[in-house]
């Protein structure tokens, strides 16, 4: 039996877990950075835990759970992107301020979602691209600190460009196609990696971090 309900709770406690260090950075050195990052990790989060519900208890939220997936495909790794990159450059704007992060999610969702209902590119499609700008600029960001560190000690920017790689090799060639690998289901495999991979921001978490001497 595929325990997708199983892999699906323990996704979205990792998920939560890393976007709770990121909810305690938003009263940091960047709020609305800290904030994007918070926000796409809530999106896997969400979408995880209404899969676990509807694999585990209701068949019937299938619907949901697929719009769910969707939304989070379209924005989740975009908006880490964009943190990290926003904290990583020290972005002037939003510093004190949350209010340009709010403005940040609703351009990419009504973007992605504008793209997606234009015709012009699948869902699918849609997702692909945005996810894949999203690792981009993850992986950006830790090639930077990684050649010219700011903040980052080692082997923080190697952890935090290894949690990219792997999304992207997991997407790649993981992915949620029905064939098992070593037994277990791909999606399975696809959300356990994914998952791993998320604590990966926890070696980024002193791009946001207020400095020692800071008066803030």
């Amino acid at each position: 039996m595929d325990n997708f309900w199983l892999i699906d709770i323990l996704l979205t406690l990792a998920a939560l877990l890393i976007a709770n260090q990121y909810w305690r950075l938003t009263n940091a050195r960047f709020q609305s950075a800290a904030l994007l990052v918070m926000a796409g990790l809530l999106f896997i989060a969400v979408s995880a835990i209404v899969g676990a519900y509807r694999y585990g208890i209701d068949p019937g939220a299938t619907q949901l759970h697929r719009a769910l997936l969707q939304l989070s495909g379209f924005s989740s790794l975009l908006l880490i992107g964009i943190g990290l990159v926003w904290a990583r450059f020290e972005i002037g704007i939003g510093q004190s301020a949350r209010g340009p992060a709010y403005v940040v999610l609703v351009l990419v969702l009504a973007s992605s979602i504008g793209v997606s209902e234009s015709g012009r590119l699948s869902p699918q499609e849609v997702t692909e691209v945005f996810s894949a700008l999203g690792l981009l600029l993850w992986l950006w960001v830790a090639m930077m600190e990684l050649m010219s560190p700011r903040r980052l000690s080692p082997p923080g920017p190697l952890l935090l460009g290894a949690g990219a790689v792997v999304i992207a090799m997991d997407g790649l060639f993981v992915g949620t196609g029905a064939p098992r690998v070593l037994g277990l289901a791909r999606t399975n495999w696809f959300h356990l990696l994914l998952g791993l991979s998320l604590f990966s921001l926890l070696a980024a978490r002193p791009l946001f971090e207020k400095d020692n001497n800071s008066n803030e």
